[in-house]
């Protein structure tokens, strides 16, 4: 049976890193948010310093719907894990509901897992060179203003992971237990 993973956490908490460990172990394909929203931020001369350009997020949210579109058509056994950064507001609650409303139109498992890591420790994941390569927020003096907007409340069903201190092989293996247990 299929199944949706989705990784919900601040920037540089090592959602594509750990996505990506899990894609290679499971075979899954891997939706990186980044993947949604490089080709806009790119047009747009978005570069991980700064602001973001006012029409950025909403631009983004119409290639997001593309690509739900895509994996709706995806072949009947093809898993995904997808990757978002959601703030707590009404319109970032509805796109964390979207991925669910995905597994559920696919009859795929659903397994929500919300990753939190220490302020310093993003400051720190922030100004490594890898983030460098997409349009990734490498910019540690806006962490405070980021985390200040608070992560949506992870759904009751949801594996909640601390990556601190985690290297991201033992917080992927973590996670596929936990499906494991529950698939």
């Amino acid at each position: 049976m299929a199944m949706i993973v989705q990784l919900v956490g601040p920037p540089a908490c090592g959602k594509r890193t750990i996505g990506a460990i899990i894609a290679k172990r499971t075979g899954a394909a891997l939706i990186d948010n980044h993947l949604i929203n490089d080709p806009v931020f790119t047009a747009l001369g978005v570069n991980g310093v700064g602001s973001l350009h006012p029409q950025a997020i909403p631009m983004a949210g119409r290639v997001r719907q593309i690509v739900h579109e895509a994996v709706l058509a995806a072949p009947p056994g093809t898993s995904h894990i997808f990757t978002n950064w959601l703030v707590d507001t009404p319109e970032d609650a509805f796109a964390g509901q979207e991925i669910r409303a995905l597994a559920a139109a696919r009859d795929a498992s659903f397994f929500p897992v919300w990753l939190t890591c220490a302020p310093d420790q993003i400051r720190h994941r922030l100004t490594l060179p890898d983030r460098a390569v997409r349009n990734k927020l490498r910019d540690p003096s806006r962490v405070d203003d980021i985390l200040a907007q608070g992560i949506a409340p992870a759904p009751d069903d949801a594996l909640r992971l601390e990556t601190t201190d985690l290297d991201a092989d033992t917080a992927a293996g973590e996670i596929l237990a936990w499906v494991d247990a529950h698939h």
